[in-house]
């Protein structure tokens, strides 16, 4: 069955590529892409929690998102060894969606209002004190570490699955699983899309013309 829409598929993969890139230009002090990149990625994060509300049904948050003792209970279950693929997230799974959004929107957040003391500011730095975008310039690079250990322990996961006969990453990148049951609703992805276009146009109008515009 269908259990992945084609959007929720390239919103992951793209996750883990821009993610790496701003890795990658951060450390080597490439500045306007990494401003760009991190501006195509609030963008899609801003898309995705729409998403969440609008979208397929497994992509929205009233589908993976349970109570803490469903999860607690589903991890238990997982402990004696008798692991299963869910249509879509399990109730574990919900909360390490929720716990990377949160720390991806803190990342994306903290990064508009910081500086490297030297040449780049965040688009909105001016707007606060030196002291507190130094400090929340603090916080952009500690959360990094927590995001690189949140992502570990994901992939973690998904590993613990596949030695277990449960491939997570196929689903993602055919969009389609051997399951039983209703198969989920699925919502045309064009419509994620145009919302993708628009929240980008802002993003571009408001912040990110002049680094683009530089780059290209």
């Amino acid at each position: 069955m269908k259990i992945w829409d084609s959007f929720v598929r390239v919103y992951h993969w793209s996750q883990v590529a821009l993610l790496g890139s701003l890795w990658y230009t951060a450390e080597e002090g490439l500045m306007e892409w990494h401003f760009t990149l991190a501006y195509l990625l609030m963008a899609l994060l801003g898309t995705r929690i729409i998403w969440g509300l609008i979208g397929s049904d497994t992509a929205r948050f009233s589908h993976f998102v349970t109570s803490p003792k469903k999860a607690i209970n589903y991890l238990s279950i997982e402990k004696k060894g008798k692991l299963s693929h869910s249509i879509g997230h399990n109730p574990a799974g919900g909360y390490m969606v929720l716990g990377l959004f949160f720390l991806l929107s803190l990342q994306l957040i903290t990064g508009l209002f910081s500086n490297d003391d030297i040449l780049s500011e965040g688009p909105l730095a001016s707007l606060i004190s030196y002291d507190m975008s130094g400090f929340l310039t603090q916080i952009h690079h500690q959360n990094f570490d927590v995001l690189l250990g949140f992502i570990g322990l994901h992939i973690a996961a998904v590993f613990l699955y596949r030695l277990k006969g449960i491939n997570l990453i196929k689903p993602m990148l055919t969009g389609s699983a051997e399951l039983t049951g209703n198969s989920p609703k699925m919502k045309h992805s064009i419509f994620a899309w145009l919302i993708f276009t628009v929240i980008f146009l802002i993003i571009y109008f408001f912040w990110a013309s002049e680094v683009i515009s530089y780059l290209f």
